[in-house]
Order: structure tokens, then C-alpha cells, then sequence
């Protein structure tokens, strides 16, 4: 499941997954990014990944209908995670060109919150 929780940035879009993601999680965030780049042009993500199999976060992007040119507009993503799953964010590079991804341990979220802040 993909939840939406409180982001300690105006600019930052927070949530959390954990289990299977499915194409209804993936697209009630995709409402999420589309208001954010409406109000400020731009966005972050702060993304908590708990236990997920490998291709359920994917298949669920993958089968979602999103607005690529809204989820363009991300700036930074911070993943923060056990397993480094930030060469799998890389794949949004195709076209969020100016993305900076960058992976912390559960235990560094504090750090990651003042990553995606700089």
C-alpha cells in the first residue's frame, strides 16, 4: 500500500509504502503531484519503503494513468530504505531530467528530511 502522510516541506510530497502498491495508490498520488506542481511549478518526494516486492511499486506505476509531464516537474527524491532502491528511481531521469535521487537508511530520515530541503 502507498499512503500519503504529513511532509514537513510545502514543496515535498511525503509517503510511505509498504506491501503491494496498486494502480489506485499510484494514481491518487499522481492527483497529489498534479495539484503540487499546480501551486508551486515544481515538487520533491520523501519516500519511506518498508518490505515491498521488487516489481509491485513498478507494475503499479507501470498499469497507472499519471500525468508525465506534472511528474516531470520533481526536483529531488529522496528514498529512504533498507534495500537502496534509488537506481530504480533513476528511471524517471528519462524525463524528469534535473531529478537528484539519493538514498538514506530508515535510521537517517532526519537527514533525508534536510536533503530534500536544501
Amino acid at each position: 500500500m502507498l499512503s500519503i502522510v504529513p511532509s514537513k516541506d510545502i514543496e515535498t510530497i511525503a509517503i510511505e509504502v509498504e506491501g503491494r502498491a496498486s494502480k489506485a495508490d499510484v494514481e491518487k498520488l499522481d492527483h497529489v503531484i498534479r495539484e503540487k506542481v499546480g501551486e508551486k511549478g515544481h515538487f520533491n518526494m520523501y519516500a519511506i519503503i518498508y518490505k515491498v516486492e521488487d516489481s509491485t511499486l513498478f507494475d503499479a506505476a507501470d498499469s497507472a494513468d499519471i500525468d508525465r509531464e506534472s511528474w516531470s516537474q520533481a526536483r529531488k527524491f529522496a528514498v529512504i530504505s533498507e534495500k537502496d532502491w534509488t537506481s530504480a528511481a533513476n528511471g524517471w531521469q528519462g524525463f524528469a531530467d534535473g531529478l537528484e535521487t539519493r538514498h538514506f537508511k530508515l535510521d537517517e530520515m532526519n537527514d533525508a528530511w534536510e536533503w530534500v530541503q536544501e
